[in-house]
């Protein structure tokens, strides 16, 4: 199958290291007033840099945990929580999903379905990414169909063969899709702790605010 031409710009933090110590983030509001945070000043739109903020994440000492820690060693642990309190005026405002937060980077806790596996991933939320994209060696337990082939653009302006594939469901948080299509991609090079990028074609749907310190995304839903 020939790749098609057709440049996707996949993901833009899978290139950086880990940071070390502390880690700057930059908060700003885009034009339909979502919270969105990035790691760079330079991914924020020459039009909101005025009103863009500095974030500096503390450090946890060596032997603190915090909660989305304590919930890595069970997938279940990290499933969607709805609010605490639940009534006419809380009703459908908000559900929450403990993450995990590695320096600068927000690790979403994901599941994918195809015929009769299901796999239990983390994407890294990444808002420079135009596509969701999972890395072929985390769905290793998958037979994958073939899908339509491209050249997909990566940070530093090389590219990657990338298939796009439909699964049979996909569940991010409270949302549940199915028959979706993501990007599939080999990963080459050092150990990442995720699995894949959770990219702008969900998230430009999905409206969220983070709070690094609890380690808890919370999802705003319209009634």
């Amino acid at each position: 199958m020939k790749a098609t031409a057709i440049p996707l710009i996949l993901y833009g933090m899978l290139l950086i290291s880990p940071a070390a110590g502390n880690a700057e983030i930059f908060k700003y509001r885009d034009e339909n007033d979502r919270l969105t945070f990035v790691d760079d000043i330079s991914k924020v739109p020459a039009q909101f840099r005025e009103q863009a903020t500095r974030m500096r994440e503390a450090s946890a000492p060596p032997q603190a945990k915090s909660p989305a820690d304590k919930a890595a060693d069970s997938f279940e642990a990290i499933e969607t929580q709805p609010p605490e309190v639940i009534g006419e005026e809380t009703k459908n405002t908000g559900y929450q999903t403990i993450v995990r937060i590695q320096g600068n980077r927000v690790l979403v806790p994901v599941k994918v379905a195809l015929g009769n596996r299901v796999a239990k991933l983390h994407l890294l939320l990444d808002t420079g990414a135009s596509t969701t994209v999972f890395h072929r060696q985390a769905l290793a337990s998958f037979d994958l169909p073939s899908g339509k082939l491209y050249q997909a653009k990566v940070a530093g302006g090389g590219t990657v063969p990338s298939e796009r594939i439909r699964f049979q469901r996909i569940e991010i948080g409270p949302f549940r899709q199915n028959m979706s299509f993501a990007m599939v991609i080999d990963h080459k090079g050092q150990d990442l702790p995720f699995d894949g990028m959770l990219g702008m074609d969900f998230l430009r749907d999905h409206p969220y605010s983070i709070d690094f310190s609890k380690g808890i995304l919370t999802w705003q839903l319209s009634d």
